[in-house]
């Protein structure tokens, strides 16, 4: 039961990290990386179709993009606030 709800409480909180990291400074930065590693670590049930093959089994999917944006998103919040 707890691998069904990990995806959408994952999920929902890379949302509100990502919506409030302008707010949370370099804090809010660490949670939105580290939200967006987990949320690639847990998609596997909400993958959908394969964007990009790397190789037979592994790609780029559709629910990988989240993840990636909250990466960048954490690193450019990360470099434009100061200490």
């Amino acid at each position: 039961m707890l691998a069904d709800v990990a995806p959408l409480v994952v999920l929902t909180a890379l949302v509100v990290a990502a919506g409030t990291a302008d707010r949370t400074g370099r804090a809010g930065a660490v949670a939105l990386a580290l939200l967006s590693v987990a949320w690639l670590l847990v998609n596997g049930p909400v993958e959908g179709l394969v964007l990009l093959r790397f190789t037979p089994d592994h790609g780029l999917t559709g629910a990988d993009l989240a993840g990636l944006a909250g990466l960048a998103l954490a690193a450019w919040r990360w470099r434009s606030t100061g200490l």
